[in-house]
């Protein structure tokens, strides 16, 4: 008894530090206006990237019908040119998160300058050549770098006028005189230092997150940055407020991936989008299709209905009616979310290391497809579907204890409720 009681203490303290001191300071950091300016980019180029997917489904049916017509020049032009859109979008949002919007164009604008600079491109008797791949998810940390120099130099000169308040210059006129100084600084720094100085700005971004990424790809890396954002989601905290660390990682692994097979090799980062949609986040972040399937069959009424409510939500990967109807902040229901949060990533992690499942090589960030479908489509390999099914099990044996002791107080409630009554 003393026991239990000092475990009750020992959880009760935690989740009061969690939700007094953690969550207040991470809400902070995700209302910064830089972290939400990468946030608020990220979702912007969504649809982009969801063109790119809809390419992947197409392919796979052009395998069973090669006279179709090849659309891989779409994805090219659409997920292939996502740094670019990070890299207007990033100043773009800072300027208007500080309240700055008459420069908030021209950051943008400014920062693809700077980019196109820090790309650093061959220049031949043809003209300056690029490398296309850059401009695809492989450059996002060297857009985000751009994106955020140009908004920080722009920032500088947001109250700084060549005009006086009482001037009868039109605004768009000043706001051309005023802004023409944070351009010339922001292209004249990289002019000095990438042109002038020779120095490969872009290969050096490259290298410098490199030991990142292969953290981040390592298994406590993927774990944790799996595992971090479950946590804080059974206490009712969106896993949105990772995107900007979870987002260049991944859309930068997929596009390595994609790399390496095309030139032979194989796909080396198993932490991806594509990855997460396929074995991790079954029925959504925590793999809660189990738990609303438990709750349907469930004797107790109330889980029975909000099992009933979350079941076609939960087949498209939602599971916010679960979540917050039953999870969050009911240590019975979030011990277990934070078990599976360990074990599926440990899991995959292994699995895919090992050649036993092809690591996804091509882009399909369509989280809403229903369980085992996307497990086929990132791997074209029945050996996916098999790897789902492995974690759908092994989430049913984490979830199914726990579920049962909440049931019964759960059943134990509503009988006291009808005595009551």
């Amino acid at each position: 008894m003393a026991n239990d009681v000092a475990k009750k203490g020992f959880m009760q303290k935690f989740m009061d530090w969690m939700s007094d001191v953690v969550s207040p300071k991470l809400e902070s950091v995700a209302n910064n206006a830089w972290i939400s300016a990468l946030q608020k980019s990220i979702l912007k180029t969504v649809p982009m990237v969801l063109v790119g997917s809809l390419i992947t489904v197409f392919r796979v049916v052009r395998n069973y019908v090669p006279s179709l017509p090849d659309l891989t020049p779409i994805r090219t032009y659409t997920f292939g040119l996502l740094s670019i859109f990070f890299t207007f979008l990033i100043p773009y949002y800072v300027m208007e998160n500080k309240k700055n919007n008459k420069m908030k164009y021209v950051a943008g604008f400014t920062a693809i300058s700077l980019f196109f600079i820090m790309v650093d491109p061959e220049i031949s008797d043809a003209g300056y050549l690029y490398n296309f791949s850059n401009f695809g998810a492989g450059g996002m940390i060297v857009a985000i770098a751009a994106g955020l120099f140009t908004a920080f130099v722009m920032n500088l000169f947001n109250k700084i006028t060549f005009f006086k308040e009482d001037s009868a210059m039109p605004d768009f006129v000043r706001e051309w005189f005023d802004s023409m100084i944070p351009i010339f600084l922001v292209v004249f720094a990289g002019w000095l230092v990438v042109i002038q100085l020779g120095f490969n700005l872009y290969d050096f971004i490259v290298n410098l997150f490199t030991p990142i990424m292969n953290i981040a790809q390592s298994w406590p890396g993927m774990v944790l940055l799996y595992l971090i954002p479950t946590i804080l989601y059974s206490m009712g905290i969106s896993g949105w407020v990772f995107q900007p660390i979870l987002g260049p990682v991944t859309l930068y692994a997929i596009s390595a991936n994609a790399e390496a097979v095309a030139a032979g090799m194989m796909a080396q980062f198993p932490l991806t989008d594509e990855a997460t949609t396929a074995w991790l986040s079954l029925g959504g972040r925590g793999a809660t299709f189990i738990l609303v399937f438990l709750m349907m069959m469930s004797k107790s009424k109330s889980l029975k209905a909000l099992g009933n409510a979350s079941l076609v939500p939960n087949l498209l990967n939602i599971n916010e009616p679960v979540v917050f109807g039953a999870i969050a902040w009911q240590p019975i229901l979030m011990i277990p979310m934070w078990l599976i949060g360990f074990i599926l990533p440990t899991i995959t992690y292994v699995t895919l290391k090992a050649g036993l499942v092809p690591i996804p090589s091509e882009v399909f960030s369509m989280w809403y497809c229903p369980i085992g479908i996307s497990s086929w489509l990132v791997t074209k390999n029945i050996s996916g579907v098999i790897l789902t099914v492995v974690n759908l099990l092994v989430s049913l044996g984490i979830w199914y204890p726990f579920f049962k002791v909440y049931e019964a107080r759960k059943i134990k409630e509503e009988a006291e409720g009808a005595l009551a009554e």
